[in-house]
Protein backbone atom coordinates (compact mmCIF):
# COMPACT_ATOMS: atom_id res chain seq x y z
CA UNK A 1 0.00 0.00 0.00
CA UNK A 2 0.82 3.34 -0.89
CA UNK A 3 1.40 6.04 1.83
CA UNK A 4 -0.86 8.57 2.69
CA UNK A 5 2.02 11.73 1.90
CA UNK A 6 1.57 14.15 -0.37
CA UNK A 7 4.92 14.48 -2.14
CA UNK A 8 6.22 18.08 -2.80
CA UNK A 9 3.25 19.23 0.10
CA UNK A 10 4.89 20.59 3.73
CA UNK A 11 2.67 21.14 6.33
CA UNK A 12 3.49 24.51 7.70
CA UNK A 13 5.00 24.72 11.23
CA UNK A 14 3.22 26.09 13.95
CA UNK A 15 5.08 29.12 15.30
CA UNK A 16 5.07 29.08 18.99
CA UNK A 17 4.67 32.50 20.64
CA UNK A 18 5.20 31.45 24.65
CA UNK A 19 1.70 30.11 25.40
CA UNK A 20 0.21 30.76 22.02
CA UNK A 21 0.79 28.26 18.91
CA UNK A 22 -0.50 29.95 15.28
CA UNK A 23 -1.49 27.69 13.08
CA UNK A 24 -2.19 29.37 9.60
CA UNK A 25 -1.56 33.07 11.43
CA UNK A 26 -3.72 32.46 14.02
CA UNK A 27 -4.46 31.19 17.36
CA UNK A 28 -7.00 31.04 19.92
CA UNK A 29 -6.17 33.13 23.47
CA UNK A 30 -6.36 30.93 26.36
CA UNK A 31 -8.14 32.69 28.69
CA UNK A 32 -10.75 35.31 26.43
CA UNK A 33 -10.98 32.62 23.63
CA UNK A 34 -10.43 35.63 20.77
CA UNK A 35 -8.92 34.98 18.03
CA UNK A 36 -4.92 36.50 17.20
CA UNK A 37 -3.19 36.63 14.01
CA UNK A 38 0.28 36.88 13.39
CA UNK A 39 2.26 36.60 9.84
CA UNK A 40 4.60 38.29 7.80
CA UNK A 41 4.34 40.97 5.17
CA UNK A 42 7.13 43.07 3.66
CA UNK A 43 9.37 41.90 5.76
CA UNK A 44 7.58 42.95 8.88
CA UNK A 45 5.52 40.58 11.81
CA UNK A 46 2.14 41.63 11.91
CA UNK A 47 0.12 40.90 15.00
CA UNK A 48 -3.01 41.41 16.55
CA UNK A 49 -6.76 40.38 17.23
CA UNK A 50 -9.49 39.47 15.15
CA UNK A 51 -12.01 40.00 17.67
CA UNK A 52 -13.65 36.93 16.89
CA UNK A 53 -14.61 33.41 18.96
CA UNK A 54 -15.29 31.61 15.69
CA UNK A 55 -12.42 30.11 13.45
CA UNK A 56 -14.51 30.66 10.50
CA UNK A 57 -14.98 34.44 10.98
CA UNK A 58 -11.17 34.60 11.95
CA UNK A 59 -10.04 33.15 9.28
CA UNK A 60 -12.53 35.65 7.42
CA UNK A 61 -11.20 38.56 9.33
CA UNK A 62 -7.88 37.89 8.03
CA UNK A 63 -8.57 37.04 4.72
CA UNK A 64 -9.65 40.37 4.25
CA UNK A 65 -6.77 42.20 6.50
CA UNK A 66 -4.09 40.86 3.93
CA UNK A 67 -6.27 41.66 1.24
CA UNK A 68 -6.61 45.46 2.20
CA UNK A 69 -3.02 45.16 2.96
CA UNK A 70 -2.14 43.71 -0.75
CA UNK A 71 -4.51 46.49 -2.24
CA UNK A 72 -2.88 49.34 -0.02
CA UNK A 73 0.16 47.72 -1.31
CA UNK A 74 -0.23 48.96 -5.11
CA UNK A 75 -2.06 52.68 -4.17
CA UNK A 76 -5.58 51.68 -3.36
CA UNK A 77 -6.43 52.56 0.15
CA UNK A 78 -9.74 51.29 1.76
CA UNK A 79 -12.82 53.61 2.21
CA UNK A 80 -12.40 56.50 4.50
CA UNK A 81 -15.28 56.56 7.15
CA UNK A 82 -16.39 59.84 7.44
CA UNK A 83 -19.63 60.01 8.53
CA UNK A 84 -21.30 58.61 11.39
CA UNK A 85 -23.67 56.52 9.95
CA UNK A 86 -21.07 55.20 8.48
CA UNK A 87 -19.34 53.93 11.50
CA UNK A 88 -22.46 52.65 12.84
CA UNK A 89 -22.97 50.69 9.47
CA UNK A 90 -19.34 49.52 9.86
CA UNK A 91 -19.98 48.16 13.76
CA UNK A 92 -23.56 46.28 12.72
CA UNK A 93 -21.18 44.27 10.02
CA UNK A 94 -18.12 43.41 12.23
CA UNK A 95 -19.18 43.66 15.30
CA UNK A 96 -23.09 42.74 16.12
CA UNK A 97 -22.64 39.05 14.62
CA UNK A 98 -20.27 38.74 18.15
CA UNK A 99 -23.01 40.17 20.29
CA UNK A 100 -26.43 38.73 21.60
CA UNK A 101 -29.48 39.24 19.72
CA UNK A 102 -30.92 41.09 22.14
CA UNK A 103 -28.23 43.49 22.88
CA UNK A 104 -27.90 44.19 19.05
CA UNK A 105 -31.58 44.75 18.43
CA UNK A 106 -31.36 47.52 21.62
CA UNK A 107 -28.36 49.26 19.91
CA UNK A 108 -29.70 49.62 16.78
CA UNK A 109 -33.69 50.44 17.93
CA UNK A 110 -31.71 53.44 19.85
CA UNK A 111 -29.60 54.02 17.48
CA UNK A 112 -31.78 54.44 14.41
CA UNK A 113 -34.36 55.81 15.85
CA UNK A 114 -33.21 58.43 18.09
CA UNK A 115 -29.22 59.07 16.98
CA UNK A 116 -28.84 58.54 13.53
CA UNK A 117 -31.74 61.13 12.55
CA UNK A 118 -29.80 63.96 14.47
CA UNK A 119 -26.30 63.07 13.71
CA UNK A 120 -26.08 60.63 11.13
CA UNK A 121 -24.87 62.74 8.18
CA UNK A 122 -21.95 64.57 10.47
CA UNK A 123 -18.59 63.95 10.10
CA UNK A 124 -17.30 61.53 13.29
CA UNK A 125 -14.28 63.37 13.55
CA UNK A 126 -15.31 66.07 14.62
CA UNK A 127 -18.64 64.60 16.98
CA UNK A 128 -17.29 66.56 20.52
CA UNK A 129 -18.64 66.30 23.84
CA UNK A 130 -21.43 69.25 22.33
CA UNK A 131 -22.57 67.12 19.99
CA UNK A 132 -23.25 64.34 22.20
CA UNK A 133 -25.52 66.40 24.74
CA UNK A 134 -27.13 68.14 22.13
CA UNK A 135 -28.54 64.14 21.41
CA UNK A 136 -29.02 63.88 25.07
CA UNK A 137 -30.97 66.85 25.62
CA UNK A 138 -33.16 65.98 22.03
CA UNK A 139 -33.96 62.45 23.65
CA UNK A 140 -35.29 64.03 27.12
CA UNK A 141 -37.22 66.85 25.62
CA UNK A 142 -39.62 64.14 23.68
CA UNK A 143 -40.78 62.82 27.68
CA UNK A 144 -38.19 60.10 27.53
CA UNK A 145 -36.89 58.78 30.90
CA UNK A 146 -33.20 59.81 31.93
CA UNK A 147 -32.37 56.50 32.51
CA UNK A 148 -33.27 55.61 28.86
CA UNK A 149 -30.87 58.61 28.17
CA UNK A 150 -28.12 56.78 29.88
CA UNK A 151 -28.75 54.04 27.74
CA UNK A 152 -28.58 55.85 24.40
CA UNK A 153 -25.69 57.23 25.65
CA UNK A 154 -23.93 53.97 26.55
CA UNK A 155 -24.79 53.15 22.88
CA UNK A 156 -23.48 56.28 20.95
CA UNK A 157 -20.53 55.93 23.22
CA UNK A 158 -20.06 52.75 22.28
CA UNK A 159 -19.80 53.43 18.64
CA UNK A 160 -17.23 56.04 19.47
CA UNK A 161 -14.65 53.88 21.00
CA UNK A 162 -15.40 51.16 17.94
CA UNK A 163 -14.21 54.54 15.65
CA UNK A 164 -11.70 55.35 18.07
CA UNK A 165 -10.05 51.47 18.41
CA UNK A 166 -6.43 51.77 17.47
CA UNK A 167 -6.33 50.29 13.55
CA UNK A 168 -9.41 52.23 12.49
CA UNK A 169 -8.46 55.75 14.38
CA UNK A 170 -11.46 57.56 12.57
CA UNK A 171 -11.64 59.99 15.26
CA UNK A 172 -8.46 60.93 17.77
CA UNK A 173 -10.34 60.37 20.81
CA UNK A 174 -13.72 59.59 22.07
CA UNK A 175 -15.75 62.99 23.70
CA UNK A 176 -16.17 61.49 27.50
CA UNK A 177 -19.72 62.64 28.79
CA UNK A 178 -20.71 61.58 32.30
CA UNK A 179 -24.01 60.02 32.88
CA UNK A 180 -27.31 62.04 33.91
CA UNK A 181 -27.98 60.91 37.81
CA UNK A 182 -31.32 59.71 38.42
CA UNK A 183 -32.81 59.83 41.82
CA UNK A 184 -33.26 57.09 43.76
CA UNK A 185 -36.57 55.15 44.22
CA UNK A 186 -37.32 53.28 47.31
CA UNK A 187 -37.30 49.26 46.14
CA UNK A 188 -40.01 47.01 47.51
CA UNK A 189 -38.66 44.79 50.46
CA UNK A 190 -40.37 43.15 53.45
CA UNK A 191 -40.22 45.25 57.15
CA UNK A 192 -39.53 44.07 60.16
CA UNK A 193 -43.36 44.90 60.85
CA UNK A 194 -44.73 42.68 58.11
CA UNK A 195 -42.45 40.37 58.58
CA UNK A 196 -44.78 37.56 60.01
CA UNK A 197 -47.34 38.03 57.94
CA UNK A 198 -45.72 37.60 54.82
CA UNK A 199 -43.77 34.46 55.92
CA UNK A 200 -47.51 32.85 57.39
CA UNK A 201 -48.63 34.33 53.54
CA UNK A 202 -45.81 32.01 52.09
CA UNK A 203 -46.61 28.98 54.48
CA UNK A 204 -50.45 29.75 52.84
CA UNK A 205 -49.17 28.41 49.47
CA UNK A 206 -48.75 24.73 50.98
CA UNK A 207 -45.87 24.10 49.11
CA UNK A 208 -42.58 23.35 52.11
CA UNK A 209 -39.94 24.06 49.32
CA UNK A 210 -40.93 27.37 48.47
CA UNK A 211 -41.32 28.07 52.61
CA UNK A 212 -37.97 27.12 52.99
CA UNK A 213 -35.96 28.60 50.10
CA UNK A 214 -37.87 32.26 51.05
CA UNK A 215 -36.47 31.85 54.32
CA UNK A 216 -33.34 30.49 53.07
CA UNK A 217 -33.02 34.52 51.07
CA UNK A 218 -34.69 36.53 54.18
CA UNK A 219 -32.77 34.73 57.27
CA UNK A 220 -29.11 33.96 55.60
CA UNK A 221 -28.91 36.31 52.59
CA UNK A 222 -28.22 33.61 49.94
CA UNK A 223 -29.10 34.48 46.33
CA UNK A 224 -31.79 32.36 44.25
CA UNK A 225 -29.43 30.21 42.56
CA UNK A 226 -27.69 29.84 45.78
CA UNK A 227 -30.93 28.45 47.63
CA UNK A 228 -31.97 26.25 45.14
CA UNK A 229 -28.77 24.23 44.70
CA UNK A 230 -28.36 24.19 48.42
CA UNK A 231 -26.70 20.35 49.49
CA UNK A 232 -26.97 18.81 52.76
CA UNK A 233 -22.79 18.16 52.18
CA UNK A 234 -22.61 21.51 53.21
CA UNK A 235 -24.83 21.89 56.27
CA UNK A 236 -23.38 21.32 59.89
CA UNK A 237 -26.43 21.53 61.76
CA UNK A 238 -24.79 20.87 65.18
CA UNK A 239 -22.05 23.57 64.44
CA UNK A 240 -25.05 26.32 62.89
CA UNK A 241 -23.58 26.86 59.63
CA UNK A 242 -23.50 26.61 56.08
CA UNK A 243 -20.73 25.77 53.30
CA UNK A 244 -22.03 26.39 49.83
CA UNK A 245 -20.84 24.45 47.26
CA UNK A 246 -21.77 27.16 44.18
CA UNK A 247 -21.45 30.75 44.71
CA UNK A 248 -21.49 33.94 42.72
CA UNK A 249 -17.81 34.81 43.43
CA UNK A 250 -17.11 31.05 43.20
CA UNK A 251 -15.94 31.27 47.39
CA UNK A 252 -16.97 28.89 50.01
CA UNK A 253 -17.40 30.93 52.65
CA UNK A 254 -18.83 29.68 56.06
CA UNK A 255 -22.14 31.12 56.52
CA UNK A 256 -24.34 31.69 59.74
CA UNK A 257 -27.09 29.27 60.21
CA UNK A 258 -29.51 30.99 62.09
CA UNK A 259 -32.11 29.41 65.14
CA UNK A 260 -35.10 30.17 62.92
CA UNK A 261 -34.05 28.13 60.13
CA UNK A 262 -32.99 24.89 61.76
CA UNK A 263 -36.34 23.94 61.92
CA UNK A 264 -37.01 24.18 58.66
CA UNK A 265 -33.82 22.40 57.58
CA UNK A 266 -35.22 19.33 59.65
CA UNK A 267 -38.86 19.61 57.64
CA UNK A 268 -36.95 18.93 54.61
CA UNK A 269 -34.49 16.27 56.00
CA UNK A 270 -37.67 14.43 57.20
CA UNK A 271 -39.32 15.06 53.34
CA UNK A 272 -35.78 14.21 51.44
CA UNK A 273 -33.42 12.78 53.62
CA UNK A 274 -30.12 14.27 53.73
CA UNK A 275 -28.31 13.29 50.99
CA UNK A 276 -28.19 15.66 47.32
CA UNK A 277 -29.90 18.72 47.37
CA UNK A 278 -31.82 19.78 50.19
CA UNK A 279 -34.80 20.80 47.84
CA UNK A 280 -34.84 18.26 44.57
CA UNK A 281 -36.19 19.14 41.86
CA UNK A 282 -38.23 16.87 39.34
CA UNK A 283 -34.98 15.19 37.78
CA UNK A 284 -32.91 12.71 39.97
CA UNK A 285 -30.09 14.20 41.24
CA UNK A 286 -30.98 17.99 39.98
CA UNK A 287 -32.08 20.55 41.93
CA UNK A 288 -35.16 23.08 41.17
CA UNK A 289 -35.11 25.44 38.13
CA UNK A 290 -35.05 29.37 38.59
CA UNK A 291 -38.55 29.31 37.63
CA UNK A 292 -39.54 27.37 40.34
CA UNK A 293 -39.51 30.05 43.21
CA UNK A 294 -40.83 33.05 40.39
CA UNK A 295 -44.01 30.95 39.69
CA UNK A 296 -44.57 30.78 43.13
CA UNK A 297 -43.66 34.08 44.24
CA UNK A 298 -45.69 35.84 41.44
CA UNK A 299 -48.79 34.22 42.70
CA UNK A 300 -48.17 35.43 46.23
CA UNK A 301 -47.63 39.23 45.04
CA UNK A 302 -50.44 38.98 43.77
CA UNK A 303 -52.27 37.33 46.23
CA UNK A 304 -50.98 40.32 48.56
CA UNK A 305 -51.43 43.03 46.35
CA UNK A 306 -47.34 43.69 46.63
CA UNK A 307 -45.50 45.88 43.67
CA UNK A 308 -44.82 43.55 40.20
CA UNK A 309 -41.15 44.67 41.21
CA UNK A 310 -41.06 42.34 44.09
CA UNK A 311 -38.89 39.68 42.70
CA UNK A 312 -36.96 36.97 44.02
CA UNK A 313 -33.92 39.21 44.37
CA UNK A 314 -35.88 41.32 46.82
CA UNK A 315 -36.05 38.65 49.45
CA UNK A 316 -31.96 38.75 49.72
CA UNK A 317 -32.24 42.63 49.44
CA UNK A 318 -34.88 42.21 52.67
CA UNK A 319 -32.08 40.33 54.43
CA UNK A 320 -29.61 43.26 54.45
CA UNK A 321 -32.50 45.80 55.29
CA UNK A 322 -33.47 43.51 58.38
CA UNK A 323 -30.28 43.78 59.55
CA UNK A 324 -29.85 47.40 59.34
CA UNK A 325 -32.94 48.04 61.36
CA UNK A 326 -31.22 46.03 64.02
CA UNK A 327 -28.78 48.13 63.59
CA UNK A 328 -25.86 46.25 62.54
CA UNK A 329 -22.90 48.05 61.31
CA UNK A 330 -22.59 47.68 57.93
CA UNK A 331 -19.39 46.03 57.45
CA UNK A 332 -21.10 43.23 59.00
CA UNK A 333 -23.98 42.96 56.64
CA UNK A 334 -21.49 43.55 54.09
CA UNK A 335 -19.20 40.11 55.27
CA UNK A 336 -22.92 38.45 55.88
CA UNK A 337 -23.97 39.03 52.06
CA UNK A 338 -20.53 38.27 50.75
CA UNK A 339 -19.34 41.15 48.86
CA UNK A 340 -16.22 42.77 48.08
CA UNK A 341 -16.92 46.16 48.80
CA UNK A 342 -19.31 48.07 50.91
CA UNK A 343 -20.50 50.36 47.96
CA UNK A 344 -22.03 47.22 46.37
CA UNK A 345 -23.95 46.34 49.89
CA UNK A 346 -25.14 49.87 50.43
CA UNK A 347 -26.79 49.38 46.78
CA UNK A 348 -29.34 46.89 48.89
CA UNK A 349 -29.92 49.42 51.77
CA UNK A 350 -33.22 51.24 51.56
CA UNK A 351 -34.25 54.40 53.45
CA UNK A 352 -37.31 54.26 54.07
CA UNK A 353 -39.46 57.69 55.37
CA UNK A 354 -40.17 56.68 58.91
CA UNK A 355 -36.47 55.85 59.55
CA UNK A 356 -35.59 59.11 58.06
CA UNK A 357 -38.36 61.06 59.83
CA UNK A 358 -37.14 59.35 63.12
CA UNK A 359 -33.81 60.54 62.33
CA UNK A 360 -34.24 64.02 62.21
CA UNK A 361 -36.73 64.13 65.03
CA UNK A 362 -33.77 62.86 67.67
CA UNK A 363 -32.51 66.31 66.68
Amino acid sequence: MSNRRTVGLKRRPRVNDGKLHYVNNLAKHPESGVYLYRFSYKGQIRTGSTGCYRLEEARDYLAVLKSRLALEGIGIKKRRIRTFRQVYESWVKEIAPLRTKNYVRGMKSNITLHVLPLIGGFDVAKIDRSTIISVINSYLESGKARSSANTILTNLTTLLIYAAEEGRDWIPRVPKVPKLEIQKVARPIVTEEDLDAFLSAVDSLNVLDFSFMVRAQIYMGLRIDEAITMEWKGVRLNERVYIPSKTKNKDAPTMPIPDKMVPWFEKMAEKYGTFGYISPGRGKGKPHQGYYTNYWLSKLVAALEMSKKFTSHRLRATFANLLKQQNVPITTIQKLMRHSKVETTMIYIETREQEMRDAVNQL
